[in-house]
């Protein structure tokens, strides 16, 4: 009986190596996930932009103020001797999570001969999250000595990305250097209403000055297009309104005879006035601007809400009290004009259309109001509309179109 029992206990163990063998021979499964992984760049990641309150350097003659993030005013008023100076300082911060900024300054000055503008930036590269502040300073050079003298000035200050640890390098986009205030090459895309007033090159001479930087001037920019207004009342050289029911007498002024209808037909006529298109592609020119043109163009540039008034019994809006140069016109000795035609007439009375008067003896007061349509004391500032993506380039202040 002994020896039987151990028999079976050999067996047993000899199973059981046998299983154990069996689990070991059982190979291991690999399961793969493959893919990719990439970065856009996204304009939401860069921000710079005014922040607080500007200080002024003497409330009495200068205010200033933020608009709104990118956009911010400045207002000179009452300098009366050479010499007199005033500022305004305004604080700009980069916003950015990670992303640093290299700043550039640029400025213009349509009357260099009174004026003399400066710009000043504390620091010229902020990282995220850093301020600085821009010092915008006005000098008047000349005292004046016949009547006020006015000036649009501008300052166009410009962020460009830069990595961190690149800053003052100003390598950018594509890691390349750029100076975008210098024959910047762009598109009218870039205007905004900021630039109101700046002047635009549309390549032919109107006014009759030795230049053409001076013939245009930039009025608004609505979603697609920009308008340019002539800088001066159109002369009578141009030819070019002879089938737009006007007459000539030293500058485009209306025919006597002419009824308000035909007047409006003759400023909005789209073929009359095409030649001061100088073959644009897209460009359209009216012979003067909208109602809503000019009152939007105030308003975007002065941050106001001009408002109709028929109190005195006649259409009027109110007072336009800055920017004299671009809406209204100085009289000379050979122009007696005391307004210029809007391209809309009132509903209040079938002779009226509005136009932008000026007072001669108070040069502070603009008004929009109402005209007379068979006056001949009105002068005509044409209108064209560029298309936003006309290609252009930008230098000290002036818009160049390449055509």
């Amino acid at each position: 009986m002994k020896k039987t029992n151990k028999i079976i206990i050999t067996l047993v163990i000899v199973a059981m190596l046998l299983l154990g063998i069996g689990y070991a021979a059982i190979q291991n499964i690999t399961l793969n996930i493959e893919g990719t992984a990439t970065a856009d760049p996204s304009q939401s990641n860069f921000s710079v932009k005014f922040t607080g309150t500007p200080k002024v350097s003497d409330s009495t003659y200068v205010t200033a103020g933020i608009t709104d993030d990118i956009n911010a005013t400045i207002s000179v008023n009452g300098l009366t001797q050479k010499g007199q100076t005033v500022n305004a300082e305004y604080t700009v911060q980069n916003v950015s999570t990670d992303i640093s900024a290299d700043l550039s300054v640029a400025t213009t000055n349509s009357n260099t001969e009174y004026f003399t503008l400066k710009s000043e930036l504390a620091k010229t590269s902020l990282t995220a999250g850093e301020a600085t502040t821009v010092k915008v300073t006005v000098e008047l050079t000349k005292t004046p000595i016949a009547g006020s003298v006015n000036s649009t000035i501008g300052v166009r200050l410009t962020a460009m990305p830069v990595e961190p640890g690149k800053e003052g390098t100003s390598e950018g986009i594509n890691g390349s250097s750029q100076t975008p205030e210098t024959n910047n090459k762009t598109t009218l895309a870039e205007v905004t209403n900021a630039n109101i007033g700046e002047y635009i090159d549309l390549g032919n001479n109107i006014v009759g000055t030795e230049a053409t930087t001076d013939d245009w001037r930039i009025l608004y920019k609505d979603e697609d297009k920009i308008y340019a207004i002539l800088a001066d009342y159109l002369p009578n050289s141009t030819g070019c309104a002879e089938n737009a029911e006007l007459n000539a007498e030293g500058t485009y002024v209306v025919n006597t005879y002419v009824s308000r209808d035909k007047l409006i037909n003759g400023l909005t006529h789209l073929t009359a006035w095409n030649v001061l298109a100088n073959g644009i592609a897209g460009a359209t020119v009216t012979g003067a601007p909208t109602l809503e043109l000019v009152i939007n163009s105030y308003n975007a540039k002065n941050n106001t809400d001009l408002a109709y008034n028929d109190s005195n019994g006649y259409p009027t809006y109110d007072y336009m009290t800055s920017d004299h140069d671009l809406y209204t016109l100085n009289q000379t000795e050979e122009n007696k004009l005391m307004c210029y035609w809007i391209a809309s007439s009132s509903d209040e009375n079938e002779y009226y259309i509005w136009s932008v008067q000026n007072d001669n003896k108070n040069p502070q007061i603009i008004a929009i109001g109402y005209s007379d349509a068979y006056s001949s004391m009105a002068g005509v500032r044409p209108v064209v509309a560029l298309p936003s993506e006309t290609s252009c380039s930008y230098t000290k202040g002036i818009w160049t179109i390449e055509n």
